[in-house]
């Protein structure tokens, strides 16, 4: 087994974090191709190149990011030199957006992926695939040409101050039902805010007015702020319409339920409405546009032409639908999806309105046209990605003044007040749009013939590093031979990952790679929005199902009946494959993290049981700061990397003794000089590497002493941490695993 330590000290750990988080908080400015399209909890690029790095040049791991005499980070660091791997072979067995095989074959490795989700293997191959950036600038202008115009006629509108003719940005729309109580309509509005002030990061007031509903009558007004001396948020607004007095941040609609304006009925819950035979209607209540003339993004209300615009759209994709491309498929259940099933969105066109289908025809017909297939298949996927921000859940940024994304969280969010977008734009204003989209493509293949790095010194000066021989760039091949034969190959398979026989025995140097965690996001539900529409386009085979296949997904998704036993069984032939392709010289390496211990349990399950052991493992902050996913939640914000090697020799019953894991977290924490900067998610992941370090050395796994051990482990270590460092913080003295990491018994083992 390999004894140099996998992390040499803890400036080196410490660097990877920094790298990590500023990337992921920046991710178009730090490293743009991973902005080619969306792909779900991407771990950082930065996390992944230190990954090969550390694995492949096990003698120059202390010099990775620091140069003798020096603990800074600078741009003479080994990290950001260029690398030749052409000699090494890396294989990612979950691939999915592809940041492992993006990495590696920057570097000039070659590199084997395999995902069972379509919508990855296309992500992948359109991220690798190399592009002439000036050809498909000449394209796009013919696309400008034909498809643009015609689509911004779609949003036009009258400038409400001066008359002329405007670019309809931004279409606010709020969802109702009729009252169960009144029949009368309730508008669900969870605020009346368009915007916060006319200008970003200023507060509301008389000089930066908010722009406000009336939730009476639904006229546009201004609003100024200001303190109202109550123990209101804000003071109460007098429509200048209607006169109706009503305070700008009170809401109709939260979490589910409801209540009646009129009859002044509380807490109607949404779905039960809905279920009882009630529907879901949508009216358009105001238009944020951009006026040439005035040279302003302005607010208005909808006005006749606006209203005639959508009534004559509506009608013209009832009139022409069979003719019309736009996905047929239901909406299969699961997890993610029950939120829109429960509330009859039945099928995924009823996500889109008729204004948005039409449009993306305009555009299909266009791409089509397109015969060189390289480009066109290129423009299906900055379609493919304008998809998040163009449908009628998208919700809006009011104190930013912008357009969130449909994944805003790795879910399926119901949105009460959607704004639909410009499909192809307005200029370069707004977010999301197809001229957007594009722009990040093109952004992204600009990275991969010239690709960089960046880093913020001490002084917060950002740095950027062009490597000079380094370039992302596939040549796809078909079989291993071809693979072993020719530089930078890239070799993608479409399936799932237990079984690999095209795969010789002993021949990948390294496995490194970013797997399921447990339950915590159903990939094929989500990337089905995707691929329904990829689907029309009749493109690779995989393409010609219904939905993304989901029978050898390695998931736990009760909502599609997969359980932790699917989970385990799968995750533990895939790591077989992976043992058996290994050399023995080689090393698995992936990211992991859950808050429930038996997500964990299952992990080192699969391990021990697929014939490898924990060699080394290390702690790295993987989501940014201000994410959605983990800001305000009981959630852990730091994954663990695991370094496994193949197993040779068994050594006892090492994880059944709490001291054994005590002393060995102890001597890691002293040896990296790690204890002042202690969290308690670190000082989890920490124990818990530990724990699965010497437990895959057992040759008898139990979880109920796996599970004690933890529990003690965690009492006994925050101890040792508060007697031996007076400076560390003093909630540790007597931290125990919360709720968060709340020990629940498995019936499957």
């Amino acid at each position: 087994m390999n004894k140099i330590n996998f992390i040499p000290n803890i400036f080196t750990e410490d660097m990877i974090t920094k790298l990590a988080q500023e990337e992921t908080g920046k991710r178009q400015y730090y490293r743009p191709v991973y902005s080619l399209h969306k792909w779900w909890a991407r771990r950082s690029g930065a996390l992944f190149r230190t990954i090969i790095l550390l694995a492949v040049q096990k003698e120059q791991r202390e010099q990775l990011f620091q140069n003798i005499g020096t603990t800074q980070l600078s741009r003479e660091s080994k990290y950001f030199h260029s690398h030749d791997l052409s000699d090494i072979v890396i294989f990612d067995p979950f691939m999915g957006g592809g940041t492992t095989l993006v990495e590696a074959n920057r570097m000039g490795a070659k590199v084997i992926g395999c995902d069972i989700n379509p919508v990855s293997h296309w992500i992948v191959q359109e991220t690798l695939k190399d592009i002439d950036i000036e050809r498909l600038q000449t394209y796009f202008a013919q696309l400008e040409k034909t498809a643009g115009e015609k689509i911004k006629l779609l949003y036009k509108t009258l400038c409400s101050v001066c008359g002329s003719d405007a670019d309809g940005m931004y279409t606010f729309w709020v969802r109702y039902v009729n009252c169960p109580n009144c029949r009368k309509p309730v508008y669900l509005f969870k605020r009346y805010f368009l915007n916060a002030g006319m200008k970003r990061n200023q507060k509301i007031s008389r000089t930066n007015p908010a722009v406000v509903v009336c939730p009476g009558c639904h006229a546009l007004n201004k609003f100024y702020g200001g303190d109202s001396g109550r123990a209101r948020l804000l003071p109460s607004c007098n429509c200048e319409h209607c006169s109706m007095v009503f305070h700008p941040d009170d809401e109709i609609f939260n979490e589910g339920y409801y209540s009646c304006s009129h009859c002044k009925t509380k807490n109607f819950s949404l779905i039960e409405t809905i279920q009882s035979g009630h529907e879901l209607y949508e009216k358009m209540i105001a238009i944020e546009y951009f006026c040439p003339c005035c040279n302003q993004r302005l607010y208005k209300a909808p006005d006749k032409h606006d209203f005639a615009k959508i009534a004559e759209l509506e009608e013209q994709f009832e009139q022409s639908k069979n003719m019309l491309l736009f996905p047929r498929q239901e909406i299969p259940h699961g997890s993610s999806s029950a939120r829109w099933l429960a509330h009859k969105f039945t099928h995924y066109y009823q996500v889109f309105n008729a204004r948005q289908i039409i449009a993306f025809n305009i555009l299909f017909e266009a791409i089509q046209a397109i015969p060189e297939q390289s480009y066109h298949e290129a423009f299906i996927t900055i379609f493919s990605n304008s998809l998040e921000y163009n449908n009628m859940m998208t919700p809006y940024n009011y104190p930013n003044r912008k357009l969130h994304h449909l994944f805003n969280y790795h879910a399926l969010p119901l949105t009460t007040t959607p704004v639909e977008n410009c499909v192809w734009g307005v200029s370069n204003e707004g977010a999301g749009t197809f001229v957007n989209c594009y722009n990040r493509y093109v952004q992204a293949k600009k990275y991969c013939k010239r690709p960089f790095d960046k880093y913020k010194n001490a002084a917060g000066k950002i740095h950027t590093i062009y490597s000079k021989n380094e370039k992302i760039s596939a040549q796809f091949v078909k079989s291993f031979d071809e693979l072993k034969s020719t530089p930078r190959a890239v070799w993608l398979n479409c399936h799932d990952s237990s079984s690999l026989p095209q795969i010789p025995d002993n021949s990948v140097d390294y496995v490194i790679t970013d797997p399921p965690y447990h339950d915590n996001i159903h990939y094929s539900e989500l990337s089905n929005f995707f691929f329904v529409w990829l689907k029309l386009f009749n493109l690779l085979p995989y393409f010609s199902v219904d939905h993304v296949p989901i029978k050898n997904e390695a998931i736990v998704n009760a909502g599609m009946e997969k359980n932790e036993e699917d989970y385990q069984r799968l995750i533990t032939e895939v790591f077989k494959e992976c043992q058996r392709v290994l050399k023995d010289t080689g090393q698995m390496i992936f990211t992991f993290h859950h808050k429930k211990r038996q997500a964990w349990w299952i992990i080192l399950k699969a391990i021990v049981d697929s014939g490898f052991v924990v060699s080394d493992y290390f702690p790295v902050v993987s989501e940014y700061k201000v994410n959605p996913h983990v800001r305000d939640k009981q959630s852990l914000d730091m994954d663990l990397v695991i370094i496994c090697e193949k197993e040779t020799t068994a050594s006892g019953n090492a994880v059944s003794s709490t001291d054994t894991v005590c002393a060995s977290v102890e001597r890691k924490l002293i040896s990296l000089e790690a204890i002042s900067q202690i969290t308690e998610d670190k000082l989890f992941l920490y124990i818990m590497g530990e724990a699965l370090k010497l437990g895959s050395c057992c040759e008898k796994l139990v979880y109920k002493t796996f599970s004690d051990v933890l529990d003690e482990a965690m009492q006994n270590i925050s101890k040792f941490i508060f007697q031996n460092n007076l400076d560390a913080r003093s909630d540790l003295q007597d931290i125990a695993f919360d709720e968060r990491f709340e020990a629940q018994q498995l019936t499957l083992f």
